[in-house]
């Protein structure tokens, strides 16, 4: 089993560009970003939960069965419960019992380090939509190009060179980035209570669509405390090895949230 092999900071999107940007494009990123469900750019703090994953089911999906030497290996892992604090910079998890009571089963460590890596590498690709910060921001420079069907977005400049693409509806459906690193992604969205979700991305680390290395990210959400937080988390990586996993018993903090984007830059 290996770690997944590459993690897209999709927010890198935004810098400095020196393409200029007209009130028309303002009006309709403005009109844009309020379409989308951004619980972090609302009141929403942080949130705590309970992470569910199946041993026996994982195995059983990517080899077709749990060896007979693994199943003292998934009886150990089964046993380690984790929780996962989220908040806008990123993803903590914690497990007990520690991973060091696993010393001396076989392959125990490094399974348990591989699904450690997987639920903030799941978050991650989630967490630039729930602050709404795939779209430009600060002073980001930008242009709105009507194309059929819907709208293409450039931002090009020092160190940035990107495009997004969006349906009629201004649904992301596709993000393709030279710089800072090459990187390609499609999206796709459901409309939530409080606008559009993110159901999927899939992402690979070139620009070139005929290039193996993608890997897909789906979710599911639940409602807590009237905020749409991912509930089931599933991920494919390049090497077809599938990770799922569920958040339960969700604990979470509001409060008032300061926005630090440039003046200049539309909010909701």
């Amino acid at each position: 089993m290996r770690h997944l092999l590459f993690a897209v900071v999709l927010c890198s999107f935004c810098g400095p560009a020196f393409s200029q940007t007209t009130p028309a494009d303002e009006a309709l990123l403005t009109k844009t970003r309020a379409l989308y469900d951004a619980p972090f750019s609302r009141n929403l703090v942080s949130f705590d939960c309970a992470v569910q994953f199946d041993w026996r089911k994982h195995f059983v999906e990517f080899v077709g069965t749990v060896p007979p030497a693994a199943e003292h290996t998934v009886e150990r892992l089964q046993t380690i419960q984790h929780r996962v604090f989220v908040d806008r910079s990123g993803s903590v998890v914690s497990a007990k019992p520690k991973p060091s009571d696993l010393t001396g089963v076989e392959h125990a460590v490094e399974l348990e380090q591989t699904f450690k890596a997987m639920i903030p590498a799941g978050l991650s690709m989630w967490l630039p939509f729930s602050i709404n910060e795939i779209l430009p921001i600060g002073s980001t420079k930008f242009n709105f190009q009507k194309i059929d069907p819907g709208y293409k977005i450039v931002m090009n400049g020092p160190g940035v060179a990107a495009s997004l693409l969006l349906s009629n509806d201004l649904r992301l459906t596709s993000i393709v980035s030279q710089m800072p690193q090459a990187m390609r992604a499609t999206t796709e969205f459901a409309s939530g209570p409080d606008g559009f979700l993110l159901t999927s991305i899939t992402t690979a680390p070139t620009t070139d669509s005929a290039q193996a290395g993608v890997a897909a990210f789906t979710y599911t959400y639940q409602t807590i405390q009237g905020f749409q937080l991912p509930s089931l988390i599933t991920i494919t990586q390049p090497t077809r090895e599938l990770w799922q996993y569920t958040l339960t018993d969700c604990k979470v903090m509001t409060g008032v949230t300061i926005d630090v984007r440039s003046p200049h830059t539309p909010t909701n």
